[in-house]
């Protein structure tokens, strides 16, 4: 259905076929995992690294694919033209969890339900009873390694997720977009739900080392032994480098404050 525009004002008009919108594919059958491992880019793409290492280090293959919304443009290359929509991917390597990972967040709140219901429609099908969502948590603080935060559905995970190292998030407050509102509809489902939220200094840049300390308390969850964060503790580096970087470029950018205090007299 369709809403038009008229001189009389508006009406809705049947549409032949099915609207657009997002499309679930699947890629492999038969596929059953106890927990689903979520996360988009978000602050300091904290979750959306840890994915995707996790992804990487295990060899994980796509069994299911959500396709989106956008572009919506298409590329045109000597005078043809290529349109391919954006995915979203759900991966598998053999073990009893499945990862849930794409290039970016929905912003649009309707297009961002319609992902997390499809998701955990592609979830029950594969039997999981319980969702991990990894993001990260701003406290401007910064650290050798960042604190892990969590959040459950459930009061009983309590005890079980803080003997994997996270910390339990004092107080009220929000978890936004994809990190939260898939956990939210999920225990609406009854399937368990777990946030694990990385702290950082900056959310505007990328945050590898508190992904490195998600992946830690996820393994544990997860009970996947010896994963490897070489790749990861490189990236690091290059990250921090470029902090301190830009600290000395913002400190000299910074106003000086003109004293009557002669220079070289206290």
């Amino acid at each position: 259905m369709v809403l038009r525009q008229t001189l009389l004002g508006a009406r809705v008009v049947p549409t032949k076929g099915r609207e657009i919108g997002l499309e679930v594919n699947v890629l492999k059958k038969g596929v059953t995992v106890k927990s689903l491992v979520a996360a988009l880019p978000g602050m300091g793409n904290v979750g959306g690294i840890a994915a995707a290492y996790l992804i990487e280090e295990l060899k994980m293959e796509p069994i299911a694919e959500i396709l989106d919304y956008m572009p919506p443009y298409v590329l045109h290359k000597n005078s043809l033209i290529q349109f391919e929509r954006f995915s979203f991917k759900l991966y598998w390597g053999g073990r009893d969890f499945a990862v849930f990972t794409g290039f970016y967040q929905p912003q649009d709140p309707h297009v961002l339900y319609e992902l997390c219901d499809d998701l955990l429609d592609l979830a029950v099908s594969l039997g999981v009873r319980r969702i991990y969502t990894l993001g990260a948590a701003h406290t401007g603080v910064s650290a050798p390694e960042p604190r892990v935060f969590y959040a459950v559905t459930d009061a009983r995970l309590n005890e079980e997720v803080e003997s994997y190292g996270a910390q339990q998030m004092r107080g009220e407050g929000y978890i936004t977009g994809f990190n939260g509102l898939l956990l939210g509809l999920a225990a609406q489902r009854n399937i368990e739900g777990v946030c694990f939220l990385g702290e950082i200094e900056r959310p505007d840049i990328a945050q590898p080392r508190a992904s490195i300390e998600v992946l830690k308390r996820l393994s544990a969850a997860l009970r996947i032994e010896h994963l490897d964060y070489t790749r990861l503790e490189e990236q690091v580096k290059k990250v921090e480098f470029y902090i301190s970087s830009l600290k000395r470029v913002e400190e000299f950018k910074q106003p000086r404050t003109r004293t009557d205090v002669p220079p070289g007299v206290m």
